[in-house]
């Protein structure tokens, strides 16, 4: 999982998976006049699992158009 962080004078005030929420909080605290700096991180993802497919099985149902 990814880990952002927003820093203060070289101490980790914030870490988070979404680099969004990250920004907010930094800029949050830049707007109270601190120097606060979101960084991102750059470590590449874990690659995923393949998923197991499901052969046969029957196609789902489609839901009616209930109006």
């Amino acid at each position: 999982m990814r880990r952002h962080r927003v820093m203060l004078d070289g101490r980790e005030l914030y870490a988070g998976a979404q680099w969004t929420h990250v920004q907010r909080f930094a800029a949050a605290l830049q707007a109270k006049g601190q120097n606060a700096v979101a960084i991102r991180d750059e470590t590449p993802p874990r690659p995923r699992a393949p998923r197991t497919r499901l052969r046969g099985l029957p196609p789902r149902a489609t839901p009616p158009a209930g109006d």
